[in-house]
């Protein structure tokens, strides 16, 4: 099963997340800010890094992506949004693997994160 980092500001979304990737058979690492997310990350090496755009601020978010794209050309990222059109024309859509808009349904998470480990 892969490696994954999870990143969200919200404390109840990250562990429901861990719990729901957890009981997929995921190992599962997680942080609630952009430095604890890169730290963790050079430690772990994820597999796929699922995030939260807004931690709190877009800004934060699209920060964080073009870190991670830098530190790993090939690590696959999965951005949750709440407003997607935060990344409408920033060169950083174009970094992640995908983006998908919040809420989202458990089975669509799954399977973005099933798609990222093929």
């Amino acid at each position: 099963m892969a490696r994954v980092l999870l990143v969200d500001d919200e404390p109840a979304g990250l562990e429901l997340r861990k719990l729901i990737f957890e009981r997929e058979g995921h190992r599962i690492f997680t942080a609630t800010e952009p430095i604890g997310a890169l730290a963790l990350f050079s430690e772990v090496q994820p597999d796929c890094v699922v995030m939260d755009l807004r931690l709190p601020e877009a800004a934060d978010g699209v920060a964080l992506i073009r870190e991670l794209r830098g530190a790993s050309p090939s690590v696959r990222i999965i951005v949750l949004a709440g407003w997607p059109p935060d990344l409408e024309g920033a060169p950083e859509a174009q970094m992640v693997n995908e983006i998908l808009a919040k809420p989202i349904r458990t089975a669509a998470l799954l399977g973005a994160l099933a798609a990222s480990a093929g």
